[in-house]
């Protein structure tokens, strides 16, 4: 099999979250054990982690066509998530019904170490929306959570995502931890009047009905997690029916 492994982030200027680790630090560590694991077992690996970018955008792009380029059969990114240093745990991303699948199985591998397991989410980011493969993205777990940089090894970790990937797992029950209390509820303070969009796209880019402004203040958050530089939240809309809807804070924002 034919894996693209994107080490997340280390592309200035697309950087990666600051905590008690750096997540390029963090990113780069499991990213490239995991390819040594996926090469000793045999599979071919693709590097889709890009040496330099004019922007974000580019980054991201570059790592999404090397994948479509070189025809691989499962495209891998790999990150760290940073929230307000209480929040911990592991989640994974993916859109498509094969990749949720895989997503599934890695999950139940790195909850095995003993993260809390934060699911499996449909979340449209860009390398998940731009790759012709089946495609994950991995929040290993909080690089600003002592809970978590506790526990983290970067060896176990990379073992935990290959065996997710390729089998060779010991069976065992994944502890479930969603409802943890330092991963329930919290608050973000809106710092200067900005808008909510629904994904990571410029906010030029989108239909004008889809932006919402948002005056200053406080609000809760039901599920945050910071990546391509923004800080993703979920949260009841009262105009649909309280129904949870997915925005992006564009900045102007802080964890409160």
């Amino acid at each position: 099999m034919k894996f693209g492994i994107d080490i997340g982030h280390n592309c200035h200027p697309d950087t990666g979250a600051l905590g008690i680790k750096k997540e390029d630090d963090l990113t780069k560590a499991v990213g490239n054990l995991l390819m040594q694991k996926l090469k000793a077992a045999g599979h071919t690996v693709i590097d889709c982690t890009p040496k330099t970018a004019s922007n974000v955008t580019n980054s991201l792009a570059q790592r999404t066509n090397k994948a479509n380029a070189n025809n691989v059969n499962i495209y891998v990114s790999i990150h760290f998530n940073a929230f307000n240093g209480k929040v911990h745990g592991s989640e994974v991303f993916a859109m498509s019904n094969a990749s949720k699948g895989i997503a599934q199985s890695v999950l139940k591998e790195i909850v095995k170490l003993g993260f809390a397991n934060r699911g499996v989410k449909n979340t449209p980011l860009f390398v998940l929306k731009n790759t012709q493969m089946p495609a994950i993205l991995i929040e290993c777990c909080f690089c600003d959570s002592q809970k978590d940089m506790d526990i983290f090894d970067a060896e176990k970790m990379a073992e935990a995502i290959k065996d997710g990937l390729i089998g060779d797992s010991k069976e065992e029950t994944a502890k479930d931890d969603k409802d943890d209390k330092d991963n329930k509820e919290h608050i973000v303070e809106i710092t200067t009047a900005t808008l909510l969009k629904p994904s990571t796209d410029q906010s030029s880019d989108l239909p004008k009905e889809s932006l919402i402004e948002i005056a200053p203040g406080k609000y809760p958050v039901l599920d945050a997690r910071f990546e391509e530089q923004h800080y993703w939240v979920k949260w009841p809309d009262k105009t649909k029916g309280n129904r949870d809807t997915h925005f992006v804070f564009a900045g102007h924002c802080k964890v409160v």
